[in-house]
């Protein structure tokens, strides 16, 4: 195999990367809080009575809703704009600008829209809101979440900036997401959470240039991590499959310690067999 055994006993020996955080997050996925709760604290107060300037304004999209729906729980569905391109399944993951406001007096709490780029991430590590709320949107779409408080952040809340019980609206524009084709489904173990998967595969760029084969001679162990794609797009299959995923540039992240030669931040296509797999979170119940 290609990586050392010590590296894969270390990797093993590590356990679970991904905390079990309901929010999203960038390396993982993407917080929705992080930036704002990261924000470092003024060295002073203003002088004299005079407050810090509001924040800048920010062009959000608008428009009529043209579809509107409530589920189960109290979370309010409205489609702004729908997309035309690939819809999200549940648990899949996305590529998003989001602005999040609570709802009692709309105060902002995070904005991707603010930052001005997009954030990548499973829908599996964020809210229970988005989780339901974002499948069934197309890329290219702009939907509005209204999401009570016990699918968002509940009695808790989160940090300074959601206070406990709080209900919040978020606008969600998809730039793009993962897109999962599975070409066969295995009969052996599944892939959940955190795994080392051992494939035979091929990835090409945008272009249909070939970067990489892989065979089964030599197949190829991933550690968790090494590339956000696999990570996020091998969840829920058997061994024994065949998988396609189509991978935003935000989600072709290379981790520089797996000493990859493959080129990060752009397109790319990877259809993978699953030979082998390890999980490494704790077992589901039968």
């Amino acid at each position: 195999m290609r990586l050392m055994l010590a590296a894969l006993s270390l990797v093993l020996a590590s356990g679970h990367a991904l905390a079990a955080d309901p929010k999203p997050v960038t390396a993982k996925p993407t917080n929705p809080q992080q930036a704002t709760q990261q924000q470092a604290t003024p060295a002073a107060a203003p002088e004299g009575d005079a407050l810090p300037p509001p924040p800048l304004k920010i062009a959000l999209p608008e428009g009529p809703v043209v579809n509107r729906q409530e589920l189960e729980g109290g979370l309010i569905i409205e489609d702004i704009k729908i997309g035309d391109g690939y819809e999200v399944k549940p648990g899949g993951a996305v590529v998003a600008l989001y602005h999040g406001t609570l709802k009692d007096g709309g105060k902002e709490f995070d904005s991707a829209f603010r930052r001005g780029e997009p954030v990548a991430f499973p829908l599996n590590g964020v809210i229970e809101g988005w989780q339901k709320g974002v499948p069934g949107m197309k890329i290219g779409g702009i939907r509005r979440l209204t999401v009570p408080a016990k699918m968002g952040y509940g009695e808790r809340g989160a940090g300074a900036s959601i206070p406990p019980n709080s209900d919040l609206i978020f606008i969600i524009q998809l730039t793009d997401a993962l897109q999962i084709i599975d070409e066969k489904e295995g009969t052996g173990e599944e892939a959940a959470g955190q795994c080392v998967a051992v494939t035979t595969h091929t990835i090409t760029g945008a272009d249909g240039k070939v970067i990489e084969t892989v065979t089964a001679e030599n197949p190829y162990i991933w550690i968790p991590g090494e590339l956000q794609a696999m990570q996020f797009g091998i969840e829920g299959m058997k061994v024994g499959g065949k998988r396609k995923l189509i991978v935003p540039a935000q989600m072709n992240k290379v981790n520089p310690q797996a000493n990859s030669t493959r080129v990060g931040d752009v397109p790319c296509t990877i259809e993978f067999e699953l030979e082998a797999l390890r999980n490494l979170g704790p077992k589901k119940a039968k």
